[in-house]
This record gives C-alpha cells, sequence and structure tokens, in this order.
C-alpha cells in the first residue's frame, strides 16, 4: 500500500482526500500541534482551548468556528481511524498514523458539548543520557537501572498523569541487549522500540466495534499472545485493568524475567496496593495472596512526578528485596536534589 506524508503521519494515497478534510476542521489546533514546546492540548467546549508548556495548562485565544464543527473534527478522524463515532458510540479513544494519542467524546457523555485532549508526541524519544541532562534523575541513578535492568529486573514505571511514564520506559529499554527478541503491548502504540531493538515485535489491542459473537482484542490478550512468540523479554505500555495486571504477572510466573510495565500511582509505596486491588477485584485470589506474589516477582519499581513545584522527575527508586520495600534514591523536593538513601 503506497502512502503518503502528512502532518498526521504516513497516510494511504487512496485516503488523501477524506485526511484533507480532517486537516479543515483541525485548523484551529494545527498552530499548536505543530509547536514542539506544546506537549498537550485540551479542548474543554469548541471556544476553550488550553495547552500545556512545561507541565503548565495556559489558556489560548482559539476556538472553533462553532460546536458542529469541533464534533465534526471527532466524527472525521473516527472515521479515518474506523473508529467511528456517533450518539451510540460517543467516545474516541486512538491515535494518528504517528502516534499522537487523542481521546475524545461528544454529547451525551458530555451534556455541554464536544471535548478533548491530545497528548502531542515529542518529535524525539529521550535516552536516559538525554533525561540526566534535562536534570530528571542523576547519572548514578541512570547507572543503577541500567544495571538493574542488563540483569533482567522485573520492574513498574510509576507516575501520575503526564509525569512521563512511557518516555522513562522506553529510556530504560536502552539498556537492553539489542540481540534480544523484545515482545510490546500497548492499548495506543508509544513505545516504539523497535528504533533501537531490531528484534522488537509490537502489539497493539485496536479500539475497533467488533462484529457480534467476536471476541475484542484487549491488552490482556496481547500478553497472552506473548507465549507463543518465543520472547526474550515482555514489555507492557500502561496496566489499567484486573485482566491486564492478572496476564502481565502470569507471564512473570512463567519463567520470562526482565519484564517491565507501567502503572498510574501516587508514589511507590502505592505500587502494590493497587496492583493486590487490581488483581484481588476480579475476585480469583485474595488480596492478601495477590500482594504477596507481587512481591514475589517485582525486583524494581521507579516513580516519576510531574509536579508544578519541579516539573518531571524521577522521585524515587525502590528494590524489593526478599519481599520487602527498600528506598534507594529519593528526590528531596525542599533542597531539590536527588539522593542516596541505600546501597
Amino acid at each position: 500500500m503506497s502512502t503518503v506524508d502528512s502532518i498526521f503521519g504516513d497516510i494511504p494515497t487512496s485516503d488523501v482526500k477524506a485526511w484533507n478534510l480532517v486537516e479543515h476542521y483541525f485548523e484551529p489546533l494545527k498552530e499548536f500541534y505543530l509547536d514542539e514546546t506544546i506537549t498537550e492540548i485540551c479542548v474543554n467546549r469548541y471556544d476553550r482551548i488550553q495547552v500545556e508548556r512545561k507541565g503548565r495548562l495556559q489558556t489560548v485565544d482559539a476556538r472553533f468556528p462553532s460546536e458542529r464543527d469541533l464534533q465534526e473534527f471527532i466524527i472525521q478522524v473516527g472515521n479515518r481511524l474506523n473508529q467511528p463515532v456517533d450518539s451510540d458510540n460517543p467516545m474516541l479513544d486512538a491515535r494518528f498514523p504517528n502516534g499522537v494519542r487523542l481521546s475524545c467524546t461528544i454529547p451525551p457523555v458530555t451534556p455541554f458539548g464536544a471535548t478533548m485532549s491530545m497528548r502531542c508526541k515529542p518529535a524525539k524519544a529521550f535516552t536516559m543520557a538525554e533525561l540526566v541532562g534535562l536534570g530528571s534523575l542523576t547519572e548514578e541513578m541512570a547507572d543503577y537501572i541500567a544495571g538493574r535492568v542488563q540483569h533482567r529486573a522485573n520492574m513498574f514505571v510509576t507516575g501520575n498523569t503526564g509525569a512521563g511514564k512511557t518516555a522513562l520506559l522506553r529510556a530504560c529499554a536502552g539498556f537492553i541487549d539489542p540481540s534480544e527478541r523484545v515482545l510490546t503491548a500497548e492499548d495506543t502504540l508509544e513505545l516504539g522500540l523497535d528504533q533501537f531493538l531490531p528484534d522488537c515485535v509490537a502489539f497493539e489491542a485496536p479500539h475497533r466495534r467488533f462484529k457480534q459473537n467476536l471476541e475484542p482484542i484487549t491488552l490482556a490478550s496481547l500478553i497472552r499472545k506473548f507465549l507463543r512468540y518465543r520472547p526474550d523479554r515482555g514489555w507492557v505500555g500502561e496496566i489499567r485493568d484486573a485482566a491486564a495486571a492478572d496476564a502481565l504477572f502470569q507471564f512473570i510466573y512463567t519463567g520470562h524475567s526482565g519484564t517491565a510495565s507501567s502503572l498510574h500511582t501516587n508514589g511507590p509505596f502505592q505500587t502494590v496496593p493497587r496492583l493486590q486491588y487490581l488483581l484481588s477485584s476480579a475476585g480469583l485470589i485474595s488480596f492478601d495472596l495477590a500482594g504477596q506474589m507481587i512481591l514475589d516477582a517485582l525486583d524494581l519499581m521507579i516513580h516519576c512526578s510531574r509536579d508544578p513545584r519541579f516539573g518531571r522527575k524521577v522521585t524515587h527508586i525502590v528494590d524489593v528485596r526478599e519481599g520487602v520495600i527498600v528506598p534507594v534514591f529519593e528526590y528531596d523536593i525542599d533542597a531539590g536534589i536527588h539522593r542516596r538513601v541505600a546501597d
């Protein structure tokens, strides 16, 4: 299939006119979308738009001509990505061909009008050395992570929304031996490990309407697929539900070390309870037994945070040693420095 380049990434030549229509309705956001300093675009309603720069939201002097124009943009994007949006399916979670993520709604989910949040894809993926240069962590912390990845630690990267979990997980993968066969699974493709791991195989759980009686493709089903693909490692995007959490730990417990994933949490000490809740909520395992299994399986947790006081930082690196969580590095907010707190 032949493709052409567009502001949305490579699109099929046969679909150029349809994508031109998307770009037409996209015009109010185009300036901010092309601005590499902007990391997020939030449309609260057709005439109220915010953008994020350096971790801070600001309202901009831009608007869609009408509520109908905003809804038409969302509908056209859904059509192009084979994810139709209408009153029966008023939510859209998708990505452009270039990896930019969108989450959109139309009424009746948001009764006062359509909304959208767009996570802009960075112009380049940061290496760990570049994250060190930005002050996200220290060189000593990066070296510690490198050693743990190379020794096949099972790990979670955690943090709040927009903290840079995916960027950090991707940077950690830079320490994997390129000869390894790494499989990735995500709801929406973001990791892009194939850029430096030539034998990486990427799986994506597409958000599609499925025909009646067909089983949907989920993150959990993709993780289970790993077992038939002779993996050296499995790296998984954000864990959001019990099925995905269960599939990930089943994968680890079948002897696959060096596994990594990410999770929304408020701190490293909330990671295990959150995973316990996810695993036990399905009713197949008790809360206490889930905690024991998690602590037996995990070796390392890296927590990052986005905060107006300091931007984006890796705030904690903790080991799991014989079932005990041991802080190794912490970020001192008052002093503005990272400290090593254990060997």
